[in-house]
């Protein structure tokens, strides 16, 4: 079950880390064990923090392998049919179009994965804690 978040989220690819990759025939989940984000509530200041339950499944991806992507990530990003690449995607939202998403682990190699559209889906036990570094 996916749910809409209470406030307008913005997901980043920096520090956000993976907990486990899934292929699912050809759709391949992305489950993420805490996303960085930055939360904004109407008339509030914007609120660096994290948020569990979130997943992004990429659909029809193309074969590669996956298992050095669990982990933090040092970078990555977006790129929608050839435009610059996107630090940033909202929490949830959809894409149906050929795309590339370019994620780098902490601790390997960055890989380009290549899909027909991408969903980034929030589920109901998802929670948003504030980040306290300062």
């Amino acid at each position: 079950m996916r749910v809409q978040p209470p406030s307008s989220c913005v997901m980043e690819f920096v520090d956000s880390e993976i907990k486990q990759a899934l292929w699912q025939g050809m759709d391949l989940h992305l489950e993420f064990a805490a996303a960085a984000v930055t939360r904004q509530r109407k008339d509030e200041a914007p609120v660096h923090g994290y948020l569990t339950g979130v997943t992004l499944v990429l659909l029809q991806c193309m074969p590669a392998a996956t298992a050095a992507l669990v982990g933090r990530l040092r970078s990555g990003g977006l790129r929608l049919q050839g435009q610059a690449l996107q630090g940033r995607m909202p929490v949830p939202s959809l894409w149906s179009q050929w795309l590339c998403l370019e994620l780098e682990p902490a601790q390997a190699d960055r890989l380009l994965l290549q899909a027909h559209g991408l969903e980034c889906r929030l589920h109901a036990e998802g929670a948003f804690r504030e980040s306290l570094f300062c």
